[in-house]
């Protein structure tokens, strides 16, 4: 299996397929590389695909590290890959981790795409978006007392009563009963991560072509935080899918591919 030591002591997997422009997809909480099954197989067509297990997810190590050694490791993968000049696709959690390896190597970036994700996640005094902190502080004490049913039951809150009444739903279930469930610790490091982190200025001050890519019933990256990352990033392009929740690329993934596919061209 392909997997690279780094400087953290971290060995991370990933996958690649296909040849051309570089395209890497980056997962959030929970869930690994194989949650992007259906871009893989549709981009590899066309691009290099490279998708990758955040740390303690899937097949990558772990061990307690920050967001900035986080994409320190991830740029030293890419390094060592002899890859560069990429665009990025980073779902929820993976966009803040996309979001900070372009604050390290801005240059190695031609685009950037947001599924569900925000430069800070934690609501504040000053910043009413994102998540209740006693929602995550409760999260994070479930994964003490019901891991790692938890992690099931926190997935399936991410789509709508229609997603999870369709056959697409159902099929995604089936999958994931064979799926690795992430480490504990490492779920309960991202939460922190998650708490802390404001990447705010990075994204107001990104120069690259953008994408927002949402669902309309996202209780997460809601519609009141996608207005807000358009008063950020006012130029860059905001995509939407009806009656969608978290993850718009695992509930209609044809019709993601579509739209994503036609920013990176036209971008």
């Amino acid at each position: 299996m392909p997997h690279i030591k780094v400087k953290s002591g971290i060995e991370w997997f990933y996958e690649i397929d296909g040849e051309g422009e570089i395209l890497l997809f980056i997962h959030g909480w929970g869930v690994d590389h194989r949650i992007w099954r259906q871009q893989s197989k549709y981009f590899s067509q066309f691009y290099k695909v490279l998708t990758i297990d955040l740390p303690g997810h899937g097949e990558s190590s772990f061990k307690k590290i920050t967001l900035s050694e986080m994409g320190e490791d991830l740029n030293m993968v890419l390094s060592y890959l002899g890859l560069s000049h990429f665009s990025v696709v980073g779902s929820s959690l993976g966009g803040m981790v996309a979001l900070k390896l372009y604050e390290i190597s801005p240059n190695k970036f031609k685009r950037l795409i947001f599924v569900g994700s925000m430069p800070k996640f934690a609501k504040s005094a000053e910043y009413p978006y994102g998540l209740d902190m006693s929602q995550m502080k409760k999260l994070e004490g479930q994964l003490q007392t019901a891991y790692p049913s938890i992690v099931n039951v926190f997935f399936r809150s991410l789509f709508t009563k229609e997603e999870r009444e369709s056959r697409r739903f159902k099929w995604l279930q089936k999958f994931r009963q064979s799926d690795e469930v992430p480490m504990k610790q490492a779920l309960a490091e991202y939460l922190d991560i998650l708490e802390h982190e404001d990447l705010r200025e990075v994204l107001r001050g990104a120069n690259l072509p953008l994408q927002f890519i949402n669902g309309t019933h996202d209780e997460i990256c809601n519609h009141q935080t996608v207005e807000f990352l358009k008063t950020l990033c006012p130029t860059s392009r905001f995509d939407y899918f009806e009656n969608c929740g978290h993850f718009p690329f695992l509930s209609k993934p044809h019709e993601f591919n579509q739209i994503l596919e036609n920013f990176l061209k036209k971008s």
